[in-house]
């Protein structure tokens, strides 16, 4: 099999994602293709739920898969504040036989509780641990349980994944190591202070971009994710990036996918993409990219 680790432009992309996961005959592609046959026992449908994370409500929701299962579970985690949802990628990895479960950290989009990034890890734990015990309710396999996280929640999958080793795999899109990120901030004069970064983020409860400079700049060693990488041993791990990404710039990425390489994560690729922080102008490669390596490696 080909395997390639690192991707700078987008028509190299496209072609090694081809090549990387295309069968022997071509077949409809989940990320842009409904099921042909409905289960009528066991079709596609969505619940509602709540995940209790430190004695608090989480607001979230379930794609369930069509057909009885056991099905393996991708738990979607949001950034900061979270207003891309990648909803779009968990309908996709629904059609190609995976749950989905989305939620709303605490504090934040009417969730219960406060948001914070080291709540956050705690919350995607509860969200792992949700699946688990609803498992037969819910058509899951409760040992099939993979992380996708978007920004900080690709710090939170990045996090999350490496400490519960029982996690299938994990997908991290454009994820921070906040340490790397907020310390060099810092150091160059970042002001903490200004009346902007002091404002409340809509969606989120009373917290900040000051809040989450405090919370990391109080706790270096917990938000460096170096110092847990090396849990990824022999374990599946994909990293996306974008070359354009402005929000998490790809030279704070690149040391996360060199640490995963050093630890021998396995099967592992760092895939970058000409795109921006959200994928904007490349949605349907983004999601078969990911779809398809999940497919391949999470179930």
């Amino acid at each position: 099999m080909i395997k390639f680790r690192y991707l700078t432009t987008i028509a190299p992309c496209l072609i090694v994602g081809y090549l990387l996961t295309a069968p022997a005959v071509a077949l409809p592609s989940p990320a842009t293709t409904d099921p042909i046959d409905v289960d009528p026992k066991f079709p596609p449908t969505t619940i509602e739920l709540t995940i209790t994370s430190g004695g608090k409500q989480m607001n979230g929701h379930m794609y369930l898969a069509n057909g009885s299962g056991p099905h393996p579970t991708v738990i979607l985690l949001h950034g900061f504040p979270g207003n891309e949802k990648n909803l779009d990628v968990a309908q996709a990895l629904r059609r190609a036989g995976f749950n989905a479960l989305y939620f709303h950290h605490r504090g934040a989009w009417g969730s219960e509780g406060e948001f914070g990034a080291r709540n956050n890890t705690e919350d995607a734990a509860a969200a792992a641990d949700y699946v688990r015990a609803n498992a037969t309710e819910q058509r899951s396999d409760p040992d099939k349980i993979s992380f996708f996280g978007h920004s900080l929640g690709g710090f939170t999958a990045l996090y999350s994944g490496a400490i519960d080793q029982a996690i299938r795999c994990t997908v991290a899109v454009t994820p921070s190591n906040l340490t790397l990120s907020i310390k060099s901030r810092i150091e160059a004069g970042f002001d903490v202070g200004a009346s902007a970064v002091q404002r409340n983020v809509p969606g989120l409860n009373s917290y900040s971009a000051a809040s989450l400079f405090r919370e990391v700049a109080a706790d270096y060693a917990f938000f460096d994710l170096t110092n847990v990488m090396g849990r990824y041993n022999g374990r599946p791990l994909m990293i996306i990036s974008g070359d354009k990404d402005r929000a998490v710039p790809l030279a704070v990425q690149l040391p996360l996918a060199a640490a995963a390489k050093k630890a021998g994560a396995k099967p592992f690729i760092h895939l970058i993409m000409d795109a921006d922080h959200v994928f904007s102008w490349n949605r349907i490669a983004f999601t078969e990219n990911a779809v398809n390596w999940m497919t391949r490696n999470c179930r």
